[in-house]
């Protein structure tokens, strides 16, 4: 009986292991393994012009990406700056475009818009003015399209700033405009216009906490001065930064007179000092790696704030030169710093003689 026993378990184990058997072979069909699919970026015999992937249906537009209004996108019509708002301009709008202005624009432009931000007062090249009259003469369009494309030196800010936050900003730019424009017109009837120095007393701050914006003269450089001849030139006064105009008495008494007895003498004089040019090639060197960043590389400034060194040497002497390098201007609207840590004296000469050429 016992052998029976084990014959019965025998066939049953049999019996398990043949339906396991024919479980897995049903469910691995030869057709499964060589069933249709597709492999990214490879061809397929699918379709009929071979390619795995389907081109997007005709005017197919992405989740998020209609741009059915142009104008709110691009500040652009019939591809020209426009002038006007794509949405109202309401309080809580210039609101938003002030938080937004002071965040992203303030660094380079100022608070009040004159282009002499924090990061300007620190040797950075000036930015622009929104209350020059070519700039107050633009179309919200203009500051729309910089923003998203940039302008100049300036980057484009389409990646921080929302289509929506940049009209804001533009809006609050026209506000900035008008509030340093203004005319007694402009106050509504009833309002007293005061200063913002009266409205912080008001509001219990310190005195001195604010006062009057000063925006900068930027109508553009000066014109080139005119060569005259030395026995009827007239010194003109100097626009750089801590130096004092001369007045017709200090002249007289600082200015020496050239007769022409004396000519020959002081052209002699100025053959025997004439700089060598390795000295002057030397000179170049130095004012390209410390001045050009402010001075520009022609040497023609930015004016008013960054003054023409073109003819500086006549205008002000080789010693003032020397005393504003070694010493700085720390008074002055953006403040240049004392290179004395950086150069030496013998590079301060080389520098002198550069500036001193055409």
């Amino acid at each position: 009986m016992q052998g029976a026993s084990f014959k019965v378990q025998g066939a049953r184990l049999i019996l398990s292991a043949t339906l396991a058997s024919v479980a897995v072979l049903t469910g691995c069909r030869q057709d499964m393994h060589d069933q249709p699919k597709m492999f990214p970026q490879r061809s397929t015999t699918i379709f009929a012009d071979g390619r795995s992937a389907r081109p997007q249906v005709t005017n197919t537009v992405a989740r998020g990406q209609l741009h059915e209004d142009s104008y709110f996108y691009t500040g652009l019509v019939d591809g020209k700056e426009a002038d006007g708002m794509p949405f109202p301009a309401t309080l809580d709008v210039l609101k938003r475009g002030q938080e937004r202005f002071n965040v992203y624009c303030t660094p380079c432009h100022s608070r009040v818009g004159n282009g002499a931000g924090e990061i300007v007062e620190r040797g950075y090249r000036l930015a622009g003015n929104f209350h020059t009259e070519r700039l107050r003469s633009a179309p919200l369009g203009h500051f729309f399209s910089v923003m998203t494309n940039g302008y100049g030196a300036m980057p484009d800010y389409s990646a921080q700033i929302t289509p929506a936050d940049r009209w804001a900003i533009a809006s609050y730019i026209r506000a900035l405009q008008l509030s340093q424009n203004a005319k007694s017109s402009d106050v509504p009837a009833g309002v007293e216009a005061k200063p913002l120095s009266k409205l912080a007393e008001e509001q219990g701050m310190p005195v001195g906490f604010a006062g009057d914006w000063s925006v900068p003269n930027t109508t553009g450089p000066a014109a080139p001065e005119v060569a005259k001849p030395v026995e009827s030139a007239t010194p003109t006064p100097t626009t750089t930064p801590g130096v004092a105009p001369a007045t017709s008495e200090n002249q007289k008494a600082t200015t020496p007179a050239v007769t022409k007895e004396a000519a020959p003498a002081t052209a002699k004089t100025a053959a025997l000092t004439k700089p060598k040019p390795e000295d002057i090639a030397a000179g170049k060197a130095t004012y390209m790696a410390n001045c050009s960043v402010c001075h520009q590389a022609a040497r023609t400034g930015l004016p008013p704030n960054i003054p023409s060194l073109v003819g500086i040497v006549g205008r002000v002497g080789p010693d003032r030169i020397r005393q504003v390098v070694t010493q700085g201007i720390p008074t002055g609207k953006i403040q240049m710093p004392s290179f004395s840590a950086k150069l030496s004296s013998t590079d301060i000469d080389h520098l002198i003689a550069y500036l001193g050429t055409e």
